[in-house]
């Protein structure tokens, strides 16, 4: 039987090809760029995943290569860039996957946000800008300051502006006209709180919460992700509460199976959702659940996708160490060259362990958002707090080299 997994996330395919194996799979790599994965496939445990370059953003080129695979039991969807295309070649192809509907609402920030508004789970609306061609006093209506702009269908922290006034918002809108965009630009409140992300995994319509990973931004006006640390331990009226919210939140998108990345603020009325992801969080919050709770949480995708209740959804999950991340960028555009002090690493407490996710001579040519990573640095902690003041401590042992 084999599984095609129409790209991936960064890490863990290795974990993802073992549980393949388990389950008397094969696992089927398909990539435009297979250097992306260059950590994970030179690992040995993934030399048995079998990997086909092809335009993976062309849906007949795609189909076309899986018609060639025989005993094909499913296309694993695990990014949100191809989430979409995932669905255009399951409907060709006959295969079952997420629910269509879902994954167009919440891939949709302007739709999503407002689909929450109206269900009573969301204290602000959004409304749709063309940042080429808008008037000035329309788009000036409703709106309180500050305000986010985003890319309707953007990933990674890319395109996501703030605005505290009516000419920062026209400006803004003016820059948006020249970006590169996944979708359109959308205006929506900027709701202030503490940003957490909710790993949950549902099943025939029952979710259940794996855990809650505290995350830390770059300071405004950019949106970068900067470190995490999981999992985050409540009180039970708070863990009670959070499950019967996200539990409203997925029942209201009609999400029904699979795992699901939400990133929400605690504010002071409540919880506010900022996006649902259909996946699996990025960085390495896989590999930080699969370490923090000592199974293969990838083992999931697998079940899932050939139909059977992932084990996920009964297995006990006690926590055996928290685990802390930090993303590395280049501090400058450029040319990278290499990072210093990893040595350094060694018989430091937590275990801090650096998983690269650029290479030398890799071009940097922003460094506001997750574009600049060139790697990310790990440690572990009897709690996620100690875990985090274990790899901020470390980082400070690490520089990040430019060519000159």
């Amino acid at each position: 039987m084999n599984i095609i997994a129409l790209e991936a996330l960064t890490f863990g395919l290795s974990r993802l090809a073992d549980a393949a194996k388990k389950n008397g799979c094969i696992l089927i790599l398909l990539t435009h760029d297979k250097t992306v994965y260059d950590y994970e496939l030179s690992r040995p445990d993934t030399d048995k995943i079998k990997v086909i370059e092809v335009d993976t953003f062309c849906d007949d080129a795609v189909t076309d290569v899986i018609r060639k695979e025989k005993d094909v039991a499913a296309i694993l969807s695990m990014t949100d860039t191809w989430s979409l295309h995932c669905l255009t070649i399951n409907k060709r192809l006959g295969l079952s996957g997420h629910n269509p509907d879902a994954i167009h609402l919440i891939r949709d920030k302007y739709r999503l946000r407002n689909h929450l508004y109206n269900s009573g789970l969301s204290a602000g609306k959004s409304k749709l800008v063309d940042p080429v061609q808008f008037d000035r006093a329309t788009i000036a209506q409703g709106i309180n300051y500050p305000c986010i702009v985003k890319d309707t269908a953007g990933t990674g922290s890319q395109n996501v502006w703030i605005a505290y006034g009516e000419e920062e918002l026209t400006q803004i809108l003016d820059k948006a006209s020249s970006a590169v965009l996944r979708g359109q630009i959308t205006v929506e409140p900027f709701f202030s709180g503490t940003l957490y992300s909710l790993e949950t995994l549902t099943w025939q319509g029952e979710t259940r919460v794996i855990a809650l990973t505290s995350r830390i931004m770059s300071p405004e006006p950019f949106f970068r992700e900067e470190a995490f640390s999981s999992p985050v331990m409540l009180d039970i009226p708070q863990s009670t509460a959070l499950q019967q919210w996200i539990n409203s939140v997925l029942n209201c998108v009609g999400y029904d199976n699979g795992f699901a990345h939400t990133e929400f603020m605690f504010t002071e009325n409540g919880f506010e959702v900022i996006e649902i992801n259909p996946r699996l969080g990025g960085v390495q919050i896989g590999e930080a659940l699969c370490q923090s709770l000592g199974i293969n949480i990838y083992e999931s995708w697998i079940e899932m996708a050939l139909g059977k209740r992932p084990m996920l959804m009964d297995a006990p999950l006690p926590v055996l160490k928290g685990i802390g991340q930090i993303v590395v960028y280049a501090a400058e555009t450029g040319e990278f060259s290499h990072i210093e002090g990893l040595d350094r690493l060694t018989s430091h407490p937590g275990k801090p362990f650096f998983y690269p996710t650029a290479y030398s001579g890799k071009q940097i040519n922003t460094v506001d958002d997750q574009r600049a990573s060139i790697g990310i640095l790990f440690a572990e902690g009897n709690s996620s707090e100690a875990a985090l003041f274990n790899v901020y401590a470390a980082r400070n042992k690490l520089r990040v080299v430019m060519k000159t």
